[in-house]
C-alpha cells in the first residue's frame, strides 16, 4: 500500500516549476517529447509489419526485441510530459527501470549475433550472386531451347511423330507429324487418351495395354513394340512405338510419359516378303533332302540286290556299302523331318543309325546291345555325315569281330562336349579286343582307312585303348553353328 501511495502521491511539486512555468520553455519540452514518443511508437509498428511480411529474415526475434525497447523508450517520454504538471515521479522511475531492463536484454542479445550477422552477404555480394544466378538461368534456358530445337529437327528429319501424356489429367499431346502419319490434319484429333486407344487394332490392343501397365509400374520394363493403328482412310498402318515415364511422384506413381511414333509399314512389308521367301526356301530344301534320301534309298536297294550272290565275300562288301549309304541317307532324313534344316539332332541320329546296324547284323548281333549316350548336341551336315560314317564303321567292326559266335556284349557310343569348343566321340565294346598285330597307323583294311580319312576331314585326333575290349576316342573341334 505504501508503494501505491508513493506512486499516486502528489506531495511533490510538478516538473514545470523547474522551468518557472515559462510557456515557451514548457511547450518546447512538451512538443519535443511528444514527437519523440510518436516516432518511438511508429517505429515498432513498422518493424512488426516488416517482420510479418519478410518471413525469410534472419533473426526475426531480434527485430521484435528492438521494437519492445523502442516502445519502452517512448513511454518514458510520455511520462516526461505528464510530470510537467503531475509529480508522479515514482511511476516515471518504474517505466525507466523497465526500459533499462529491456535495453540491457537487447544489448546482451545483440552482441553475440553481431559476428554471425557480419558473415551475412552484403548488398554487393547479393547483387553479384543474383547476376550469376540470372546468367546460369539464361544459359540453361538457351541450352533448353537449343535442345528443343535439335529434338524438333531430329524428329522432322526422322519423320517420327511425338506424343506426350499427362497421366494426371489424361491429356495427350499428339504432334502434327503424329497425326499426319495417319492421314489427319494437325490438331484434328482430340488430345485425350481415349483417342489413341480407339485407334489400336483389336488384335494388338491386349498386348499394348499389358506393355503399358508393366512400364507404368516399373520403368525398367521396356515400353517399345510394333502394333497397328487405324488411319483416317480406315486402313491399318504398322507403327513402331517407343516411350518412357519421365516424371514420378515421391510414391513412385507415374505422372508424365513421352515417346515417339515411327512409320514401319515398309519394314513390315519387307519382313513379310522375307518370311514368305524363307518359308518357300525351307520347303524347297526339305524337298531336296527328301529326294536325296530317296535316291540314296534306291542305291541301298540296288546294293541289296547285289548281295544276292553266292560269293559271301562280295555279299559282305555290298552289305557294308549299303550300311554306309544308309548312314548318309539317315542324315538327310533327319534334316527333312527337322524344323531346323541346318542342324541335326545327334541323339536321334545316332539312335536311328544304331538300330539300323543291329538290323543289318541281326545274325551276329542278336545278343549284342548298343548303348547311346549323347548330350543335347547338334551338328551341321558337313560334320554329321563324316561322324555318321565313322560310327557306322566302328560299330560294324564291333558287331562283326568283337564277340565270339553265340556270345553277346555291349557297344557304347558316347558324344560329349569338352572345354574349348571341342567334342569327343567314343565307340567302345567289351569284346575280345583289337588284336595286337593290327597297327592302326598302317592298317590295310578299308574300314579303318576310311575312319582315319574321315577323322582328318573333321580335323580330329584318334586314341585307341585295347584294354577290357576296344575303345576308339576321337576328339574334334565343334563346328560353328
Amino acid at each position: 500500500m505504501g508503494a501505491i501511495h508513493h506512486l499516486l502521491t502528489f506531495a511533490l511539486i510538478p516538473h514545470g516549476h523547474c522551468y518557472l512555468w515559462k510557456s515557451g520553455l514548457v511547450w518546447l519540452h512538451v512538443l519535443s517529447d511528444g514527437f519523440i514518443a510518436l516516432a518511438y511508437f511508429s517505429i515498432p509498428i513498422a518493424l512488426v509489419y516488416f517482420v510479418k511480411k519478410r518471413r525469410d529474415l534472419p533473426y526475426p526475434w531480434l527485430f521484435l526485441l528492438f521494437g519492445a525497447f523502442i516502445v519502452a523508450c517512448g513511454c518514458t517520454h510520455l511520462l516526461s510530459i505528464w510530470t510537467l504538471w503531475h509529480p508522479n515521479y515514482w511511476s516515471e522511475g518504474v517505466i525507466k527501470a523497465l526500459t533499462a531492463v529491456v535495453s540491457v536484454m537487447t544489448a546482451a542479445t545483440l552482441i553475440p549475433v553481431i559476428p554471425q550477422a557480419i558473415t551475412l552477404p552484403g548488398r554487393t555480394e547479393l547483387e553479384i550472386a543474383k547476376a550469376e544466378l540470372e546468367q546460369r538461368v539464361l544459359e540453361r534456358t538457351q541450352a533448353l531451347q537449343l535442345s528443343e530445337e535439335r529434338l524438333q529437327m531430329a524428329l522432322a528429319g526422322s519423320g517420327d511423330g511425338l506424343w506426350d501424356w499427362n497421366i494426371v489429367t489424361g491429356e495427350v499431346y499428339l504432334s502434327p507429324r503424329w497425326q499426319e502419319m495417319l492421314g489427319y490434319e494437325a490438331n484434328e484429333l482430340p488430345g485425350q487418351l481415349s483417342t489413341w486407344e480407339n485407334l489400336i487394332h483389336p488384335d494388338d490392343k491386349p498386348g499394348v495395354m499389358d506393355s503399358l501397365s508393366g512400364h507404368l509400374e516399373d520403368s525398367r520394363v521396356p515400353y517399345n513394340f510394333d502394333y497397328r493403328v487405324k488411319m483416317k482412310s480406315g486402313d491399318w498402318k504398322w507403327i513402331g512405338n517407343y516411350g518412357q515415364v519421365v516424371t514420378r511422384n515421391e510414391q513412385g506413381e507415374a505422372l508424365r510419359m513421352s515417346g515417339t511414333h515411327k512409320d514401319i509399314s515398309e519394314r513390315k512389308e519387307r519382313e513379310q516378303a522375307l518370311a514368305e521367301s524363307l518359308a518357300e526356301k525351307n520347303v524347297m530344301l526339305q524337298e531336296i533332302h527328301h529326294r536325296v534320301k530317296n535316291n540314296l534309298q534306291v542305291i541301298c536297294s540296288l546294293l541289296n540286290l547285289q548281295t544276292q550272290t553266292t560269293d559271301p565275300h562280295i555279299a559282305e562288301i555290298m552289305q557294308e556299302s549299303q550300311n554306309r549309304v544308309r548312314s548318309m541317307a539317315l542324315v538327310h532324313e533327319n534334316l527333312y523331318q527337322s524344323e531346323n534344316l541346318s542342324k541335326i539332332n545327334l541323339e536321334r541320329y545316332v539312335k536311328d543309325l544304331s538300330e539300323n546296324l543291329l538290323r543289318s547284323y541281326r545274325s551276329r548281333g542278336s545278343l549284342t546291345h548298343i548303348n547311346v549316350d549323347v548330350s543335347n548336341l547338334y551338328l551341321n551336315i558337313d560334320t554329321a555325315v563324316p561322324c555318321g560314317l565313322i560310327i557306322n564303321e566302328l560299330v560294324s567292326n564291333a558287331l562283326k569281330y568283337a564277340f565270339p559266335q553265340g556270345h553277346g556284349g555291349e557297344v557304347n557310343i558316347q558324344i560329349a562336349q569338352l572345354a574349348h569348343q571341342e567334342l569327343t566321340l567314343t565307340v567302345a565294346d567289351n569284346g575280345m579286343g583289337l588284336p595286337n598285330e593290327i597297327n592302326i597307323e598302317q592298317t590295310k583294311t578299308m574300314g579303318l582307312r576310311m575312319v582315319k580319312s574321315l577323322i582328318r576331314q573333321i580335323s580330329g585326333t584318334l586314341m585307341v585303348n585295347r584294354e577290357a575290349g576296344t575303345s576308339f576316342q576321337i576328339v574334334f573341334p565343334q563346328p560353328l553353328q
